[in-house]
């Protein structure tokens, strides 16, 4: 995942409408009905370990249950590709979590009432072309052992969303998690157009200002990966109308590949004209080539230098060359 689509992603679920369909549509709608999404705050994600070793996760949410002091630690992780010990790297951060609550500070204030620690849910949103495989409970990266010791292993799983898999089963409707795994799978630009319209349409108030906001960074986000120079995606900032995006990315694609396209053809004609000059350098001489040279650079077609090239075995001087190259 680009740094830009990785930070779009984290803007978008920073916003709390956005993390209450996860967890309704996606995870558990039965927990997403104990929760008040009124009631959220996000938490510090970098914590600073013993031996000064840090730790960053991607999101940290308190949410707290209805009318109870009691909240839920949701940790969200974003993942572009497989990775084989997520289980542990989620591991680690819900204990770094902790650690800092139990530890003297402030953040005691986070532990829920009695002392004790806040339950956790831990979710890995995946945008990757293959398949997830890897392990989500740490459990299951342990060799095995039986009895006694089997009882006594760390556990701890982590939700895995795999957008794009996700996406090709139906999909909850009026969604925002839903339009992005349809974006991920599908980033044609009448899916785009269509999936821009719909969020218009559906958040239009500006209560919403910041969930289109957020979407319209995540789009941004997304037309990085597609591999545009930085540079060129920039003007796109200053588009002001979200439907206007997903059009003025695919024009800036299309001036990049005329770009592209313009950089060959002059490497070509470059690249031709240099072993033009070198060949009339070896028989004719020096003087002759550079005299070529100057004659070549304002000649852009690569075939038309290619016959000049030509021109070298048939001509018996270098006068005579110069002389068909100016014809030419």
């Amino acid at each position: 995942m680009s740094r830009r689509h990785d930070q779009s992603y984290k803007l978008l679920f920073s916003v709390p409408l956005a993390v209450e369909q996860l967890i309704r549509h996606f995870l558990d709608a039965g927990l997403a009905d104990e929760l008040d999404f009124q009631r959220v705050e996000n938490l510090a994600t970098e914590r600073i370990m013993a031996g000064l070793v840090s730790s960053h996760a991607d999101l940290l949410w308190k949410i707290r249950f209805r009318g109870s002091r009691r909240h839920l630690l949701l940790a969200i992780e974003f993942q572009s590709g497989v990775n084989r010990y997520m289980a542990v790297r989620v591991h680690h951060y819900v204990v770094a979590a902790y650690h800092a609550m139990t530890a003297t500070g402030t953040d005691r204030e986070e532990l829920a009432p009695g002392g004790r620690l806040p339950p956790t849910l831990a979710v890995t949103i995946y945008n990757g072309r293959a398949r997830w495989t890897a392990p989500q409970d740490i459990t299951e990266l342990i060799g095995p052992v039986r009895g006694w010791l089997s009882e006594r292993q760390p556990r701890l799983r982590h939700e895995v969303l795999d957008l794009r898999e996700r996406a090709r089963q139906p999909l909850p409707k009026a969604n925002v998690v839903s339009w992005i795994a349809s974006l991920e799978l599908d980033p044609s630009p009448d899916n785009v157009s269509h999936v821009v319209q719909r969020v218009l349409a559906r958040y239009s108030g500006a209560e919403h200002a910041s969930l289109r906001e957020a979407f319209r960074e995540w789009v941004l986000g997304a037309a990085a990966s597609w591999g545009i120079e930085d540079e060129v995606l920039e003007e796109v900032t200053s588009l002001k109308e979200a439907e206007m995006i997903y059009a003025g990315v695919e024009e800036l694609k299309e001036q990049y590949r005329e770009r592209r396209k313009r950089a060959r053809v002059e490497g070509r004609v470059e690249g031709r004209a240099t072993m033009v000059c070198r060949q009339a350098r070896l028989k004719f001489g020096a003087e002759t080539a550079e005299r070529l040279s100057q004659l070549l650079e304002g000649i852009a077609d690569p075939e038309r230098i290619a016959r000049i090239g030509d021109r070298i075995i048939e001509c018996e001087t270098g006068a005579e060359l110069l002389a068909s190259a100016l014809e030419s």
